[in-house]
């Protein structure tokens, strides 16, 4: 049983387009919709559903301070159940008050945690103390299971694709700036961005209008519904992640369940994921020569097919299976 947001964040709060998938189709896991971070007398709703499913063990998604308050209060009061935090983020991206007090709080009500890269391993211990008495459980974001895979053709598209939401730290103006250098000595690259933007999307159009690529840059500024990713990963040979900072990144390995090389900065937990020369390609953040130079050496090395290979293999051992049996054998 799944239980759910009925509201994630209020309206002014929120900085994107959609808070709900317009296209979604109904989810294989039972699910009700209760929980309103900001709205207390939804937390004792919340807290009397899971109560009434009787759950041996109660698993909560953590990545942002804003839900701590919820979760605190609500997994206190879960009784008879082991309480465990999957934590894709403790060291923020963005600000936020009182974020280490409130992210203690909500993780002191936990019996274990699961956390899917070392470096959130280790903000964990940070922010929890050197207390021994706490169960971690290190695993790995699990590679997403896509049926309708294509393989491309050995030589490219020569199309990059960037994914996901567009945040400042997601350093999308880097690849921009990147992309104008590569495409000056690849004359048939083109870049197709797809995601939505928290901010003002104008910023990157006028970027891509000073840097005079309009012609070769494909936007998307918009909420890309489940059902849609598929195209754009199969349209495209390559993706780029330049982020600024990180912890691991569901998008790297939504490309790997593509069989799609990555070309990611060597920040955070991507360093866990992708191997350089092996899957894909790591460069130093914040540098647009250095990625616009991996991205020439991307297409011209010709190891396209050396890549998709590598990237087969480590899905076998980073599968949703191997995830579950895992998880299963620590927490029982």
């Amino acid at each position: 049983m799944m239980f759910s947001f009925k509201h994630q964040y209020p309206a002014w709060l929120f900085p994107g387009s959609n808070q709900v998938d317009p296209l979604s189709t109904a989810s294989p896991i039972p699910a009700v919709r209760v929980l309103t971070p900001y709205n207390p007398l939804t937390w004792f709703k919340t807290m009397r559903e899971i109560s009434k499913w009787k759950p041996d063990i109660v698993i909560v998604s953590f990545w942002i301070p804003f839900m701590a308050p919820a979760y605190g209060f609500v997994l206190r009061r879960v009784k008879n159940a082991k309480r465990v935090f999957l934590l894709h983020n403790i060291d923020f991206h963005e600000r936020w008050l009182f974020a280490s007090q409130l992210t203690h709080y909500a993780l002191a009500a936990a019996d274990a945690y699961i956390s899917l890269s070392e470096v959130t391993n280790q903000a964990l211990r940070k922010i929890m103390g050197q207390a021994t008495d706490f169960k971690v459980i290190q695993l790995f974001h699990p590679v997403y299971e896509q049926p309708e895979v294509q393989e491309a053709v050995v030589a490219g598209k020569f199309k990059i694709l960037f994914f996901g939401f567009v945040k400042h730290y997601k350093g999308l103006d880097i690849l921009l700036e990147a992309f104008s250098k590569a495409s000056a000595n690849i004359t048939k690259l083109r870049l197709i961005i797809a995601g939505d933007v928290y901010g003002d999307k104008q910023f990157y159009l006028d970027q891509i209008k000073r840097l005079g690529i309009g012609s070769k840059v494909e936007t998307h500024f918009e909420y890309i519904s489940d059902n849609q990713i598929g195209h754009y990963f199969n349209d495209c040979d390559l993706c780029v992640i330049p982020y600024r900072s990180a912890t691991q990144s569901g998008v790297v390995q939504m490309s790997f369940a593509f069989n799609v090389p990555v070309i990611a900065t060597r920040v955070g937990g991507l360093e866990e994921v992708v191997t350089h020369g092996v899957n894909g390609l790591l460069v130093p953040p914040e540098d647009s020569l250095a990625l616009a130079e991996a991205i020439c050496s991307y297409y011209q090395s010709g190891r396209e097919a050396q890549f998709r290979a590598a990237i087969r293999e480590l899905n076998k051992q980073q599968s949703w299976d191997s995830f579950v049996s895992k998880f299963m054998e620590e927490i029982i």
